[in-house]
């Protein structure tokens, strides 16, 4: 991570920056909210699922954050804007722009951006291709233990592809991915095991690897361990599928299709084939299946109570923003308790909680960043020497966006006129007023000020910086000495 100020590197969980003192708190919270989303893409990618559901899910709402943190050197936004740039998700797609973010955060040790270094020189995308170099990036992924990296690896070791045939450390790599649960890295170990390569022929251990690669749904694990058992069975005369082992399986395999609520017809027809491959007896499949949906169930039921919580904690906070709770209020959040279905006693718990956060916060001065943005609207909404109704609903929605408490913003606000009046109480010189007043006297010369006359006014004044009120003043001032000189005309 860079410091936002001089750009010196810090390390990712730093406070300040040893370089100029700066502290470094929002670019922190900003590359952990970064990284919740980069689990989520390593969690869908070990699923099978790939990165690309999560972020086509949250980018359109997040990527001017995450191109702010890519550009304070957050190495997880990095790699998720060079995700973006890859399938031209919320920016134009460029294998370019891709590869020039991916390469910054694998430069700054990010082993998911070094894995795709490695899979770009592999196979030509967006960099030339070169084998040698697709293998160094693959081993830097693989010595922080990314298993994506160390099965490529060891799939490198196996086929010769960019260094030379080595089946001992093939093994080793395989054998890292498949113990952190990786499908490739499982198949391929127990091809090693199979054929005897590198390690003692061992069939049965083959099998058993197969087995794990085919829980995730690995198609050629699926094909070996159909091939294997039937070629075992026959040559002992005995099923080698271990109870434990295949009710293990096939809960896994539960679990997975019970992901999204509903099992579809072909999903039932995958565990009815696993089942039929595990030689596992009808009432233990329904049995196992039965218990794992109730598992399901009861996830989902904790899961809802939990977004119900998260959605009335902001209902609250949303309600507290000004300090008080209106009627109106109060009885928003009752239906709204009422149709997420949340006990009494949770709902008056959780409001309490959020009061008590909110009084807390009251005593917590904004940045200075974030004071120096408030100020300038403050001012903007001075400008003509009011605040109007609308321009203090913007001026509190802002202090909401940038959760200023509403003491500290009838602070600011309140300086903020003070400095108005003051530097509004200074008359403008005799020469300037002179000068302002002849042009007024012009203005009037035939009773009445055309448009283009009053924009060449406030153009005179704003020339002579004088302030608003004053100008005013002035041609008010000159509009009854011309009445009083001209009782008969009326249209001034």
């Amino acid at each position: 991570m860079k410091c936002c100020k001089c750009e010196a590197a810090v390390l990712d969980d730093a406070r300040f920056c040893q370089e100029c003192g700066s502290n470094l708190t929002d670019a922190e919270s900003l590359r952990q909210r970064c990284l919740e989303y980069v689990n989520e893409c390593e969690e869908s990618i070990r699923k099978g699922e790939g990165s690309r559901p999560i972020i086509r899910k949250n980018v359109f709402n997040l990527l001017p954050e995450w191109k702010q943190a890519a550009k304070l050197g957050i190495r997880e936004a990095q790699w998720l804007l060079g995700r973006c740039y890859d399938e031209g998700l919320g920016v134009e797609r460029s294998d370019i722009h891709a590869i020039g973010w991916h390469l910054r955060a694998a430069e700054q040790g990010y082993p998911a951006a070094q894995s795709h270094m490695g899979s770009c020189y592999q196979n030509g995308n967006g960099v030339p291709q070169d084998e040698t170099e697709a293998v160094e990036w693959y081993r830097k992924a693989a010595e922080q233990g990314y298993a994506i990296a160390q099965a490529n690896l060891g799939w490198c070791y196996d086929a010769g592809c960019g260094v030379a045939v080595d089946e001992a450390k093939a093994l080793k790599w395989h054998r890292k991915a498949a113990l952190q649960d990786d499908e490739t890295g499982q198949y391929n170990l127990g091809v090693h095991y199979e054929w005897g390569s590198a390690v003692e022929q061992d069939k049965r251990e083959a099998l058993n690897w197969y087995r794990k690669a085919a829980a995730h749904g690995y198609e050629r694990a699926v094909e070996a361990v159909k091939r294997l058992t039937d070629e075992l069975a026959e040559s002992d005369g005995s099923s080698l599928v271990d109870s434990t082992e295949a009710e293990r399986q096939f809960r896994t395999a539960c679990k997975d299709v019970l992901a999204d609520g509903k099992v579809t017809a072909d999903e039932k027809q995958k565990l009815n084939s696993l089942a039929e491959l595990l030689k596992m007896p009808g009432e233990s499949v329904k049995r196992l299946f039965e218990e794992e949906k109730e598992i399901f169930q009861r996830d989902m039921k904790k899961r809802l109570a939990r977004e119900a919580e998260l959605k009335f904690r902001i209902a609250c906070k949303n309600a507290l923003a000004d300090g008080k709770v209106t009627v109106g209020e109060k009885k928003e959040l009752k239906t709204l308790a009422e149709s997420l279905k949340m006990p009494s006693e949770m709902v008056k718990k959780i409001f309490e909680d959020e009061k008590r956060a909110y009084k807390a916060g009251q005593n917590v001065a904004p940045t200075r960043t974030v004071e120096v943005q408030f100020r300038r609207a403050c001012k903007k909404a001075l400008a003509d020497g009011r605040v109007t109704m609308v321009e203090e609903r913007q001026l509190k929605n802002l202090a909401k966006y940038f959760r200023i408490s509403n003491q500290a913003m009838k602070d600011i606000l309140r300086d903020e006129v003070k400095i108005f009046k003051q530097q509004h109480k200074a008359r403008p010189t005799k020469s300037v007023e002179l000068q302002f007043r002849r042009a007024c006297k012009k203005a009037l010369a035939d009773g009445k000020v055309t448009p283009d006359e009053e924009r060449e006014l406030k153009n005179l004044a704003r020339f002579f910086k004088m302030p608003t009120l004053i100008m005013k003043d002035i041609l008010a001032d000159e509009v009854k000495i011309f009445r009083r000189s001209h009782p008969g005309v009326r249209n001034t």
